[in-house]
């Protein structure tokens, strides 16, 4: 009679070898029903469990059975250290994903993405008992032990960093319930961490299946209203179209596009302005004026230069969507130019787009592409394999990219940006409070939802690092996302991971 105590599935990794799985264990024993064994099990079992263990024992046949100690002594009882999957607050589990069909499929995230390699990978706990020609197991009879692959340490190697996803999770957590957050290497575009709120217990995907906040939903990964993030890309348009960042423009607080008129956040008036200033203060009207003065068909394609309304896969079955781009035949139209200048009417990105446009801005102009899988390992240890790197082309010219630096960096300093300043060094950003057209509540109560961005590069000086805080709801980039910026930044600076 063989008895399958317990499996084990291949180990998950950060960049630097640390588990993301399989990081805690407990304990499993084989039980052969014997006078020996029920003493021993009485003896170590919660009170609340021995009426059910002893409902087992009078089975007849052996048994798995979970114990809190390996301390145990008895004929009949043989005890196995076997993994815990996940812990009770699990990093990154949008990314690692979760088990189906009694833990033995990987049906979301990377556990499906490798679940073959995964499963191979595992361990595998039996005993093996005699019985006699009824079926009935001998006493007496002996027990063989099998532990195969118990010594495997192989597995798949993320991008992941496990105290950086650690600090993520942690900041946006206190400054959202329901948002994202991404951060880049911004010279390679790897995901070095990637939150998202509210979160599902992978341990209890049941319980998670009724909640009705979508916490199955990877919001990093998701399309969603952009606003004022989206006038970095239209300034680096204008700058690669040869106008120049010192481009006036008086504000008056409002601007007639064909007959339809377009106003400045909380009807503000900011009157003479630079390039420089107009994102300072995100003036809506600048844009407008600006994206006039760029051919649509030109903008259109520095935006696809820079990722998008494009999907991206990260793994297989994980892929970022697409978000949405309007064609060129809707900005014939100048009111939807004018929406599409401050990223408002139809278009969608999701912040791992928006973070990718900051890599790149980060990056002197030169493409990257979003990674999440570093490689593959036999021993934990070391790579056994290395997932293939992309050289990115350069799509800003290094002048533009380093422009747009110095132009975010002046947000952060003496901009609606201000929240986000760190308190080691400077950073670069961009606010964005994003209008939905979705309205809650009712009559007086009715009110506009609006997402809360923000965008940046840290530090300011030779950037490292791409970090988009996006908080659904959340109203105000500068009052609610960029303090969760500012919040993994000085983790990073104090952590001395810059």
């Amino acid at each position: 009679y063989t008895l399958k105590v317990a499996n084990s599935r291949g180990g998950i990794y950060d960049r630097n070898f640390r588990p993301l799985v399989n990081d805690t264990h407990r304990y499993v024993a084989s039980v052969l029903p014997t006078p020996q064994a029920a003493a021993e099990l009485l003896r170590v079992m919660p009170e609340g469990e021995r009426e059910s263990v002893m409902d087992r024992l009078s089975g007849g046949l052996p048994f798995a059975l979970e114990v809190p100690t390996n301390n145990i002594y008895a004929v009949g009882i043989d005890v196995f250290q076997v993994p815990n999957r996940y812990t009770d607050s699990q990093l990154a589990p949008h990314l690692v994903g979760y088990l189906g069909d009694g833990g033995r499929r990987g049906v979301f995230g990377i556990e499906r993405s490798y679940d073959s390699l995964l499963e191979e990978s595992g361990a595998t706990f039996q005993a093996k008992y005699q019985v006699d020609a009824t079926g009935r197991t001998m006493e007496g009879g002996g027990v063989e032990i099998f532990r195969e692959n118990e010594s495997s340490a192989a597995g798949v190697v993320l991008t992941l960093d496990k105290e950086l996803q650690l600090l993520t999770q942690n900041a946006l957590a206190q400054g959202c319930e329901k948002g994202a957050a991404v951060v880049l290497d911004i010279a390679t575009g790897e995901i070095l961490a990637m939150a998202s709120l509210p979160a599902f217990d992978p341990n209890d995907v049941a319980a998670s299946l009724k909640s009705t906040d979508a916490p199955f939903i990877n919001r990093a990964l998701s399309g969603y209203n952009i606003g004022s993030v989206f006038k970095l890309a239209v300034a680096s348009a204008a700058l690669e179209s040869g106008i120049s960042a010192s481009y006036p423009y008086v504000c008056q607080g409002l601007i007639d596009v064909g007959g339809q008129m377009f106003r400045c956040n909380n009807h503000a008036v900011h009157g003479p302005l630079s390039m420089a200033k107009a994102l300072e203060v995100s003036c809506n009207t600048y844009f407008i004026n600006l994206a006039q003065q760029i051919d649509p068909g030109f903008l259109l394609a520095v935006c696809r230069h820079l990722g998008l309304g494009e999907e991206s896969e990260l793994a297989s079955g994980l892929t970022a969507q697409a978000g949405n781009l309007p064609t060129l035949k809707e900005l014939s139209s100048p009111a939807a130019l004018a929406n599409f200048s401050f990223g408002q009417g139809s278009s969608l990105a999701t912040p791992l787009q928006i973070a990718r446009i900051v890599s790149i801005i980060g990056n002197d102009g030169a493409d990257i592409t979003p990674s999440l899988v570093r490689g593959f390992t036999q021993d934990g240890l070391s790579f056994s394999e290395r997932a293939p790197s992309y050289a990115g082309s350069q799509v800003l010219s290094s002048k533009t990219a380093r422009k747009m630096q110095e132009l975010m960096v002046g947000v952060v300093e003496d901009g609606s940006g201000r929240t986000a300043r760190p308190l080691v060094g400077s950073a670069g950003g961009k606010t964005s409070s994003a209008q939905t057209g979705f309205v809650t509540g009712e009559g007086e109560d009715a009110k506009e939802i609006v997402h809360a961005w923000f965008a940046g590069f840290y530090p300011a000086r030779q950037p490292r690092y791409s970090i988009v805080i996006f908080v659904e709801g959340g109203e105000s980039g500068e009052r609610v996302a960029a303090p969760i910026f500012k919040q993994i930044a000085d983790g990073i600076a104090a952590k001395n991971l810059s």
